[in-house]
């Protein structure tokens, strides 16, 4: 049986029901009181059977969704199997709630989680992509840090190649930026056509000319950690991936540059699942129908329009959560306002687009708050407000 779920039900259906939508969907799960879905068995090999979306690229002036999974490092599941079976297992089951909403997963990996793939002898990336998702890299997890010119052109390029031993190929990077004046010309020297993942910290490398007024206080953050709002462009610039080819010019549309950004914005379930594994299921999916609504009701006709958000995983999430913020966006793919995409296949598409198209507009930079101040917890960790923003951001 599938079960279909409407937002504007989903509330009612959960009082209602003994078992949430997705619980009755898994394989082994009973029709007892379980509010938790069932979790599939823990091995590192083990084969899921659902099928993602199409996947294919539609007309350009229709909102191409991208949700982006970052699979954090746990330096200890390289060498214990048990914690990595669960961290699978985890993935797994997001995978198979996404296959119940047509939804396409991107898998950004951290080098150790690709390192535990071939310690136990994994078929996880070939499991995913047979099912329809992307795998891609998550060079966020500090792999890069401190490395620069030809050091960190044979790190990222190692990273790739981990990955594409498994027969896929990878066109863009997460979370690849630094504050050195290098880190664009080093993606597009490893390989890459594209970079995600793109935060605050990254505006540190834009030269004086470019960085945007209000911004100079970037220049004093030393941990991507705490600097790791996504970057504030606006809807306009968001929705449209731009090219560069300069570290100290990438915020600035350079059609005939190298390398993609691919901007994001985060969605609060996202956001807060990635930080603790938990959020308010009304107030996630509040923000989560504004945010379509707006992205959906601004997209621009003959040019690719993206938005890309981001779920870490971490922790793992409050399936309900998950579950609602699909549904939602199911809906809105129904209607043909959406759809769910490979960020592959659009990176593809911007390199394409990219020399036939004027330059974006330049960046008016909309929220140019602080990180920085006394609002760090004791020993460093995420900026908390009054001193800082609201959100703390998520990425990369």
């Amino acid at each position: 049986m599938r079960f279909i779920v409407t937002t504007t039900a989903f509330t009612s259906l959960l009082v209602l029901s003994s078992c949430t939508p997705f619980e009755a969907q898994l394989p082994g799960s009973g029709s007892g009181s379980s509010t938790t879905p069932a979790t599939p068995a823990t091995t590192a090999t083990s084969t899921s059977t659902s099928t993602a979306g199409t996947g294919s690229v539609a007309a350009t002036d229709e909102l191409q969704l991208a949700l982006t999974i970052h699979v954090e490092r746990r330096d200890t599941e390289i060498n214990n199997e048990a914690e990595f079976d669960a961290h699978v297992a985890t993935l797994e089951t997001l995978s198979d709630l996404a296959a119940t909403y047509d939804v396409i997963l991107n898998f950004e990996l951290s080098s150790a989680f690709v390192e535990a793939i071939d310690q136990w002898g994994s078929t996880f990336i070939e499991d995913m992509t047979a099912i329809g998702h992307g795998i891609s890299q998550h060079s966020g997890d500090q792999t890069t840090a401190g490395l620069t010119g030809e050091a960190r052109v044979a790190e990222l390029t190692e990273q790739r190649e981990a990955i594409e031993a498994h027969g896929v190929t990878v066109n863009y990077v997460s979370g690849a930026c630094s504050t050195d004046d290098d880190w664009v010309e080093s993606a597009v020297a490893a390989g890459f056509s594209a970079v995600t993942g793109i935060t605050e910290y990254c505006l540190a490398s834009l030269d004086d000319a470019t960085l945007p007024d209000g911004m100079e206080w970037i220049r004093d953050c030393t941990n991507p950690s705490i600097c790791h709002d996504p970057i504030h462009v606006g809807t306009e610039r968001v929705l449209h991936p731009w090219t560069t080819s300069t570290s100290a010019g990438w915020l600035n549309d350079d059609p005939s540059g190298g390398l993609v950004i691919v901007s994001a914005d985060d969605a609060t379930g996202f956001v807060t699942m990635s930080q603790t594994g938990e959020a308010d299921l009304a107030t996630s999916l509040e923000q989560w129908i504004e945010m379509l609504d707006t992205y959906t009701s601004s997209t621009v006709d003959g040019q690719l329009n993206v938005l890309n958000t981001v779920l870490s995983i971490g922790p793992e999430p409050e399936w309900e959560v998950v579950e609602a913020m699909f549904a939602e966006a199911q809906a809105r793919q129904d209607a043909g306002e959406l759809t769910w995409a490979l960020l592959s296949d659009l990176v593809a598409q911007a390199v394409a687009e990219a020399p036939t198209q004027a330059a974006d507009p330049a960046v008016v930079y909309t929220d140019t708050s602080s990180d920085l101040g006394e609002g760090l917890p004791a020993g460093g960790g995420s900026c908390l407000p009054p001193a800082c923003k609201p959100t703390g951001g998520t990425l990369p």
